[in-house]
């Protein structure tokens, strides 16, 4: 244990850690950290248009009332969750900047960092080829689903570059974009107006020269991919689509939780650094697609639903045993503690109460359950037991619940939740029991003495 903790400490934390403190991985954990309402607000509007199928006995009085206004409340649907991407640009433009100026650069402004990002991605978004002429023109192509019309891919009557697809695209442009208007702020490449004049006016003519950096770069860059046959999006297309393959596989999960939980027990919050700054912007393109009817197992809340049932490590199994089977006192007391928060998957107590970090008792269980809780979810949506994620949910909902809304109604996915709760039971049971019978020991002796 002193040589796994020596190796953690030494050659793994570090590097991870530097890398998820850099300005631009702070931007983009905050950028998602933002696009999470949207994603909650969108996901409610799609479970109200799911209601049929989540309570069919009710479906023949609900149906009419939804055939008649659904194109109206599914508006909030398109605009939060088929315009993430805009949400995106605007959140990494205003918070990336935000990192610099904590860093000494007051002289940029985070919201015209916000505006500058998204003028960058908008002009990602038509698709302009060349002709055989040697002129150029915006591409348009007709299809029963998807439409290309000057220049721009609609589909279900709406942007598709807006939407999940275009989140990774808003984050290279909004990291490039934030780059150039520092260039132009510390090179003093603006127009400064003098003394007396407005702050809005003497901030929009401050910002006139970098947007017209943005502009040359992007269009420069158009033009560049276009005499290649593609855009943007096309030549990223690949290397994300590979990046979200490799850790949408069963493999690739099981790394990523096994990353946050070696994290966990040295006492850093492997959660923050991993998932939230790293995976997140992969499982909401990833639940953009299964709304539109794909099947990726990992994706949107597949963690909060099915792996962290009491917070990181599945710990409510632990807690339910600490309440209810403890012999000491000292976890008895705490399982009472933490029972409420824990169903509410806040763990903390636990983690640093029991505590799990640096606990050679407790540390194997809380790496190894999460491990198992995964593959079995995994499994489940894999073959097709259960339904794949396709909404967004708040990660406080209780076990179960999560799982029923997360899938739009699907039974079975809540229960397969209580069924990884049962197994997280089972898992941390001995050494549960060890941890407890030495603490008892203790207990005694301190009170013999």
């Amino acid at each position: 244990m002193q040589l796994l903790f020596k190796f953690l400490n030494q050659y793994l934390f570090p590097p991870l850690n530097k890398l998820a403190n850099t300005k631009a991985i702070r931007g983009i954990m905050n950028a998602s950290l933002a696009a999470v309402p949207f994603t909650i607000v969108a996901s409610i509007f799609l479970i109200l248009n799911n209601l049929p199928q989540i309570l069919p006995f009710w479906a023949a009085s609900i149906q009419p009332f939804l055939n008649r206004f659904s194109s109206f409340y599914m508006l909030g649907n398109t605009m939060a969750l088929g315009s993430i991407a805009i949400y995106y640009a605007l959140a990494l433009g205003y918070y990336y900047v935000e990192e610099y100026r904590r860093a000494g650069e007051e002289e940029l402004n985070s919201f015209t960092g916000a505006l500058l990002a998204l003028f960058g991605f908008l002009l990602t978004i038509p698709a302009i080829t060349w002709t055989n002429q040697g002129g150029q023109g915006l591409t348009k192509q007709l299809g029963p689903q998807n439409q290309l019309i000057a220049g721009i891919n609609f589909a279900n009557g709406w942007l598709t570059r807006f939407g999940g697809v275009g989140i990774f695209i808003a984050i290279v442009t909004g990291i490039l974009v934030v780059q150039l208007y520092r260039v132009c702020i510390n090179r003093h490449w603006t127009i400064k107006m003098p003394a007396g004049v407005p702050e809005g006016v003497s901030r929009s003519f401050a910002s006139l020269v970098p947007a017209m950096v943005v502009a040359f770069v992007m269009i420069s860059l158009n033009i560049i991919l276009s005499w290649c046959h593609t855009d943007l999006h096309q030549l990223l297309a690949a290397p994300f689509g590979f990046v979200k393959n490799l850790t949408g596989s069963w493999l690739g999960m099981l790394l990523i939780l096994l990353l946050i939980h070696l994290l966990w027990v040295v006492g850093v919050h492997g959660t923050a650094i991993i998932k939230n700054s790293f995976i997140n912007p992969i499982l909401l393109v990833a639940l953009t697609e299964n709304i539109n009817g794909h099947h990726n197992v990992f994706a949107g809340d597949f963690i909060n639903i099915w792996v962290f049932i009491g917070g990181a490590g599945g710990t409510l199994g632990l807690v339910i045993l600490m309440t209810w089977f403890a012999q000491s006192q000292q976890l008895k007391t705490l399982g009472k503690t933490a029972l409420l928060p824990a169903i509410f998957n806040i763990n903390e107590p636990v983690i640093f109460g029991a505590p799990i970090v640096y606990n050679p008792y407790l540390m194997v269980p809380f790496i190894i359950n999460p491990l198992v809780l995964a593959s079995v979810a995994y499994a489940a949506v894999k073959f097709h037991l259960v339904g794949v994620v396709n909404s967004s949910i708040a990660w406080i909902l209780p076990v179960g619940m999560g799982a029923f809304l997360g899938t739009s109604g699907n039974l079975m996915a809540a229960v397969v939740a209580f069924v990884n709760l049962a197994l997280s039971v089972v898992i941390y049971y001995p050494f549960f029991k060890l941890y407890d019978r030495k603490l008892v020991q203790q207990e005694q002796a301190e009170t013999a003495a």
